[in-house]
């Protein structure tokens, strides 16, 4: 291996970083790089991994195309190179339609789904022929590249060691909650997405809400909102009695105003994000344990509706990617949802939800649009690693963890809960006050709550904040649960003496969109009942978790 071959290898491996990585996003042509910056948080020793382990797979991923194109065989070379073609034509095609990131799992859904109206695709002939003029553009510079660059030849068996690249890269993107397949060049991506699909594939059906199914009155709210928390564990409220003082704004005003009504610390639909955003969006019964798997697929949501009782519908998500689906939402879902707002990579953790909540306080203050609302916003909130969630400036409690990568230690224990505390003091009080002192509350009813808690440190080995299968604390399904409106107290009162679940925020909802009790019975009690024994609460909590492996819920 001669210094020639290595500055010619090295020199191609730059020059096909920088052409791909162009071509992974045409409209954001600076999209690897954020995204390169949205894993690393260099004060996180767990952000330097996610950061290294994402440059070193996209590396990986140049080098798959390195090694096929200095491949010996140019018959072989030709049928990658029209692989290529194909795959970066499908990838262009998706992001001229305007999705930034390309081909996804959801798109690929979309297709397996929709292949036998493959003829509507003639109705986006010009985009399809600007996608097949790039691909060919692309793959004629790759053909340059071998001809009069790169002329170093590999023998056809260097090929098997292209395998090692595509399984880390399907696996890392497992391991990795924030690692998207999306995120990588087409030629890498679009293999691993169909076999991710192939192994978790489930026929996707469309909704149906009954036709028959109608309101029967008008609501007196032009503004009915959910916003749901992220990792937020009731307990640690001060508002619902904990001894620090971190929701000092919420607690003041729940004993000087009308406008928030509290019911305390209720019990989750799971320990899982998903299955609890999905869940509180069709209105399922944890419960009905038998008829999980049948019904969460097919019962309507809560967007379809509002549409039916003549609410523009919006969805804010501040967790997700941009243009990502997440929480078990299809693209069938998208279609009862007007507006579907998410963030890029360009926007750091800490202001993601005050940046949506921009949007959300011009929609409820515009008394000129005749509109009613329906909007749901899925915060990041307080998302481990708690270091990332909040502006460092507020920093009520401590001492707190310089790295959030040692807090899962026994011995940072305290730091790990003052640096969760600060957290939510910042992405619950902090928001609240910005938000009510934003919007005026006389037509429009708010309610909060989170899509579960957290375990810190609180088991009696080393496991996950939340979405454990064993052993699971009591504060992994202990979350909020507040309705805000300008008489709030007075139109949902709480008995002291009952229990709730944030499960009948679904019925009560469906009682203001106009829904007749017939309907709304279907979903379970109102808020305006609640659980007379915590046996019944603990049921509801315990079969919440529907799968056997969870063994036991600790105090």
């Amino acid at each position: 291996m001669n210094l020639k071959f290595i500055q010619n290898t090295l020199f191609t491996f730059l020059l096909l970083f920088l052409l791909l990585s162009f071509i992974q996003s045409i409209s954001n042509p600076l999209f690897v790089w954020e995204e390169i910056h949205y894993h690393f948080e260099l004060f996180d020793l767990r952000g330097l991994v996610k950061g290294t382990l994402y440059l070193l797979t996209y590396f990986l991923a140049i080098f798959v195309v390195l090694i096929i194109i200095g491949v010996r065989s140019l018959r072989i070379f030709l049928l990658f190179l029209m692989l290529f073609f194909i795959f970066l034509s499908m990838d262009l095609f998706i992001q001229f339609m305007g999705v930034s990131h390309g081909f996804s799992l959801a798109e690929y859904t979309l297709a397996m789904t929709e292949i036998g109206n493959y003829h509507y695709l003639s109705a986006y002939m010009n985009l399809i022929l600007k996608s097949l003029f790039y691909a060919g553009l692309v793959s004629l510079i790759l053909y340059f590249i071998r001809e009069k660059i790169f002329k170093s030849r590999f023998s056809t068996r260097a090929l098997f060691i292209l395998l090692f690249p595509m399984i880390f890269i399907f696996f890392i993107s497992l391991k990795v909650d924030t690692f998207k397949l999306s995120s990588y060049p087409a030629l890498v991506k679009i293999p691993n997405i169909a076999f991710e699909y192939l192994r978790n594939s489930k026929p996707i059906t469309e909704r149906i809400l009954n036709k028959e199914i109608k309101p029967i009155q008008n609501t007196e709210f032009k503004n009915i909102v959910w916003i749901i928390d992220e990792s937020v564990t009731g307990s640690y409220l001060s508002l619902n009695g904990y001894k620090k003082e971190t929701t000092p704004y919420l607690k003041e005003l729940s004993q000087k105003s009308e406008v928030l009504s509290n019911f305390g610390v209720v019990n989750s639909i799971s320990n899982c994000s998903s299955k609890s955003n999905l869940f509180l969006r069709i209105g399922m019964q944890p419960q009905e344990k038998i008829e999980i798997k049948k019904k969460m697929f097919k019962l309507p949501t809560i967007f379809q509706y509002a549409k039916r009782a003549g609410y523009k519908t919006w969805l804010f998500d501040s967790q997700t990617q941009k243009d990502h689906l997440q929480n078990y939402l299809t693209l069938y879902d998208k279609n009862s949802i007007d507006h579907f707002e998410t963030l890029g990579t360009d926007i750091e953790r800490d202001d993601k939800d005050l940046k949506l909540l921009e949007t959300f306080v011009k929609i409820v203050n515009n008394k000129k649009s005749e509109n009613k609302n329906f909007i749901v916003l899925v915060k990041y909130g307080s998302h481990f690693p708690y270091l990332t969630t909040y502006d460092h400036s507020h920093t009520p409690f401590t001492p707190v963890l310089e790295g959030s990568f040692e807090g899962m230690s026994w011995e940072n224990k305290e730091k790990q809960v003052n640096t969760y505390l600060n957290s939510i003091y910042s992405t619950v009080d902090l928001y609240f006050k910005e938000l009510l002192q934003s919007i005026d509350l006389s037509d429009s009813v708010i309610f909060y709550t989170s899509d579960h808690g957290q375990n810190i440190l609180e088991s009696k080995t080393l496991s996950r904040t939340h979405c454990n299968n064993e052993n699971i604390v009591k504060n992994e399904v202990s979350v909020p649960l507040m309705v805000f409106h300008k008489k709030a107290k007075k139109l949902f009162p709480v008995n002291k003496n009952l229990f709730y679940s944030q499960i009948q925020i679904f019925p009560t909802t469906l009682s203001l969109l106009g829904y007749d009790d017939k309907v709304v019975n279907k979903y379970g009690m109102k808020l305006d009942k609640g659980f007379e024994t915590s046996n019944e609460r603990q049921y509801i909590l315990s079969s919440s978790l529907e799968s056997k492996q969870y063994k036991s819920i600790r105090e």
